[in-house]
């Protein structure tokens, strides 16, 4: 699979806001949400060939991948309603198809949540989903999220995050937590991610952005009804894609929610982590390819 990096194309939401598009036919239209830490880099592997089925777009986050804060803030909340400009501007008035990544997931089910007109389904791509007692995250991913919640501790920790190792060895050692096999990423995306980071130790926005995010995250996630209800009011159809060996959000939890939710589709995609469309592309667009087939296309509002 090659990666071609698409032209920057920009917006403005209360601030620039980055974004991609591919294009493809007009009948639907994509907008993919990456996750915590992320940008809209962990797409490329899958963008094209999902545009064989609509077009597509995918954004920065504010505070995140080449997207500024801006004055703006970064907590989940915060770019939910980014999110919803993004898709009011783009999408000529249709529903659109929202694919999140893990944090990414979390913002695009709030979207369906509290505005279902403007969601024709969902692709949760190892999203993250309420907590499920007895099933946790890996150790190494406990720890830190135990530090970021910590005042004083979480501004040093996500500063270090940023500048204790060279770019590409702090690159290589995220991927080998979210990743069940980091071999199976493309090194040129893999390269793109360095050219980013490097790009981010340079800005002082980008660790307090990273914070204030994980910390809305956390809040969420210790809000168990508040968190059941964004799942229980999605009423799209939704297609759950989840990496068997995912060290960030257990399995369990992706099966739990769909135990409520008979209509959801799930395909579990074994040896692959927490960046499916990273680790496994091909597979990861047969499923939602084959999801696509049975969607009707949404009528034009």
């Amino acid at each position: 699979m090659t990666i071609e990096v698409p032209q920057s194309r920009w917006t403005d939401i209360d601030g620039p806001v980055h974004y991609a598009r591919w294009d493809g036919p007009d009948e639907r239209t994509f907008v993919l949400v990456h996750g915590l830490g992320g940008s809209l880099l962990s797409w490329l592997p899958v963008a094209e060939g999902l545009a064989r089925s609509g077009r597509v777009f995918a954004l920065d986050l504010a505070g995140f991948g080449d997207t500024p804060r801006a004055g703006r803030r970064s907590r989940v909340s915060d770019n939910r309603a980014l999110l919803s400009r993004f898709i009011s501007g783009i999408a000529d008035g249709s529903p659109v198809v929202l694919c999140g990544n893990s944090m990414g997931g979390g913002i695009a089910m709030l979207q369906a949540a509290l505005e279902p007109s403007s969601v024709e389904g969902l692709v949760l791509s190892n999203s993250v989903f309420p907590w499920v007692r007895g099933a946790y995250p890996a150790p190494i991913v406990m720890f830190g999220f135990g530090m970021y919640q910590l005042p004083r501790v979480g501004e040093w920790a996500s500063r270090q995050r940023m500048t204790r190792l060279e770019a590409e060895r702090a690159v290589r050692l995220g991927l080998r937590v979210i990743a069940a096999d980091p071999s199976t990423i493309d090194p040129e995306l893999v390269r793109l991610h360095v050219e980013m980071f490097q790009r981010h130790r340079e800005d002082p926005d980008a660790a307090p952005a990273f914070l204030e995010a994980a910390r809305s995250l956390m809040t969420l996630g210790r809000r168990a009804e508040t968190a059941r209800w964004i799942v229980d009011a999605v009423r799209c159809p939704v297609l759950v894609i989840h990496g068997r060996r995912d060290r960030l959000v257990p399995l369990h939890y992706a099966e739990r929610a769909l135990e409520g939710h008979p209509t959801w589709e799930m395909r579990v995609l074994p040896k692959v982590g927490h960046v499916p469309q990273m680790e496994a592309g091909d597979r990861w667009l047969a499923a939602v390819e084959s999801w696509l087939a049975r969607l009707p296309v949404a009528a034009p509002v």
